[in-house]
């Protein structure tokens, strides 16, 4: 069973973009880095979409790790912020933004897109600020491996 799929952008004018999809029970890890071009964004969008069929996952929340995202082309953000939009739609129960550092801006931006794309979506800084809303939704996934994912992805959880 594959677990993670990291994918570093293609695009010609934007090489720096790139992100890592892990999963834990019904709980996607979403590691976003760098900045994003449309290839970049529908690259995800695939990926994300098929890992998830291919695991059977229909009731979900996703984690987003934003710290080293300097998000992308305004398309591309579009293109993100549509699919979370219809997240709800394929069984995305809750949406988390988890955020450390100093990249105020990026943070801001993400933040409005995504509260715009799914209310109630919730921003934190390390993985206990988003338990009792993981527990609330039923969420159910290996604690020790998130942290471990994260820990191995340079966040001090």
């Amino acid at each position: 069973m594959v677990e993670v799929i990291t994918r570093v952008d293609s695009s010609p004018s934007l090489k720096y973009g790139s992100y890592s999809i892990h999963i834990s029970g019904n709980l996607l890890l979403l590691f976003f880095r760098g900045t994003w071009s449309e290839k970049c964004a529908a690259d995800y969008i695939r990926d994300v979409s098929r890992f998830r069929h291919e695991q059977g996952i229909n009731h979900f929340a996703s984690i987003a790790i934003i710290s080293e995202w300097q998000l992308g082309t305004p398309e591309a953000i579009n293109m993100v912020s549509n699919v979370i939009r219809r997240g709800a739609e394929m069984g995305m129960v809750a949406q988390f933004l988890l955020a450390e550092g100093n990249n105020h801006l990026s943070l801001h931006i993400a933040r409005q897109n995504v509260e715009k794309a799914f209310p109630g979506a919730i921003t934190g800084a390390s993985l206990d600020d988003f338990l009792p809303a993981l527990d609330k939704h039923g969420i159910h996934f290996d604690e020790q491996r998130v942290r471990n994912i994260l820990a191995a992805n340079g966040r001090c959880d």
